[in-house]
C-alpha cells in the first residue's frame, strides 16, 4: 500500500503530467483557426467518424501516461520496491504488459540495475501521437466503415491465431490469420497501443520517440509514422498513406478540432 505522503505526491506528479501533456496537445481558445482546417475537405461522416473517435485515443494515452508518471515516481524508490516488495506486484505486472515478463524486477538487482530496468520500461510505457493513431484508424477501418470495425470493434486490422479469436479474412477457407475482434473501441485502442509500445516490429517507431524526448521534443506524428515500415505488406507505401492522411485529413490540432467541432454541434442541437 501507498503511505498517505506517496500517495499524495503520486497524485501531484500525475496531475502533472497529465496537466502538460494536455497543454502540448492544445492551447483551447488561443488555437490558431489554421491549425483547425484540413488541407482537403472532410465529408460529413468522415467528420463524425473523428469526433466520435478521438475520445478513446485520449482515454488510451491517459492510461499509458498515468503509469509513465507511477514509474518516474518510482525511479528514486529502489529500497522500497526491491528491498521491502511495495509496488513490486503492480511494476512487474506492467512489464510483462510491455513485455518484459513478470520476474523483470526482483530482489537480485542493485540500486543501478533497477534504475536501469525503470528507464528500460519508461521506453516503452510512452504516448503515442494521436494524429498517428487516428490516422491508421481511418486507413485501416476505412473511416470506421470496414465490416472489422462495424462488427468486430477492430480500427487496426489487428490479426490473431487463434480459432474463434476474431473474423476470417473474406474468400480465404483456410485462413493463416483471423481479424481480432475486441469487446469494445476502447479496448482496440488500448491493444494497438500496447502494440505500438511493445511489439518487436515497432522498434523504430519507439527509438524515432526516444529521439524526439531526449531533444525535449514532443513525440511527432509525422516523424514517428516513419517507424510503420513493417505494419503493412506495402512498407513504405503504407508509410505514404499514413502520411497524406495526416497531411490532408487531419488538423494539425486535433483536440481544439474536435472541441470546436462538438461545441458548434451542441449549439446547432439546441437551436433545433
Amino acid at each position: 500500500m501507498l503511505s498517505n505522503h506517496k500517495s499524495l505526491i503520486l497524485l501531484f506528479l500525475i496531475a502533472i503530467m497529465l496537466t502538460q501533456w494536455s497543454c502540448q496537445r492544445g492551447r483551447g481558445s488561443q488555437t490558431d483557426p489554421v491549425e483547425l482546417s484540413t488541407a482537403k475537405e472532410l465529408t460529413e461522416s468522415n467528420r463524425k467518424f473523428i469526433l466520435t473517435f478521438y475520445p478513446f485515443i485520449i482515454e488510451a494515452n491517459k492510461k499509458v501516461m498515468t503509469d509513465r508518471a507511477r514509474l518516474l515516481d518510482l525511479r528514486n524508490d529502489y529500497r522500497h520496491v526491491i528491498r521491502k516488495k511495495n509496488h513490486l506486484e503492480w511494476i512487474n505486472r506492467l512489464a510483462e504488459n510491455y513485455e518484459y515478463g513478470d520476474d523483470f524486477f526482483n530482489d537480485t538487482l542493485t540500486r543501478r540495475q533497477y534504475k536501469a530496468h525503470i528507464d528500460t520500461l519508461l521506453y516503452r510505457v510512452d504516448y503515442i501521437p494521436e494524429r498517428l493513431v487516428m490516422a491508421q484508424a481511418i486507413v485501416e477501418s476505412g473511416w470506421g466503415k470496414s465490416k472489422f470495425a462495424r462488427q468486430g470493434n477492430n480500427y487496426f486490422g489487428i490479426r490473431c491465431y487463434r480459432p474463434g479469436c476474431g473474423m476470417a479474412p473474406k474468400g480465404i477457407d483456410k485462413p493463416r490469420f483471423y481479424v481480432r475482434s475486441f469487446s469494445s473501441a476502447q479496448a482496440a485502442v488500448d491493444e494497438y497501443l500496447n502494440m505500438l509500445n511493445s511489439g518487436f516490429a515497432y522498434e523504430n517507431l519507439r527509438k524515432q520517440r526516444r529521439a524526439l524526448r531526449n531533444e525535449n521534443n514532443y513525440p511527432d506524428a509525422l516523424l514517428m509514422a516513419k517507424g510503420l515500415r513493417r505494419y503493412s505488406e506495402k512498407k513504405s507505401a503504407y508509410i505514404d498513406l499514413v502520411e497524406s492522411i495526416i497531411n490532408n485529413y487531419l488538423p494539425e490540432n486535433l483536440q481544439d478540432f474536435v472541441e470546436y467541432h462538438n461545441n458548434f454541434d451542441n449549439l446547432a442541437d439546441e437551436k433545433s
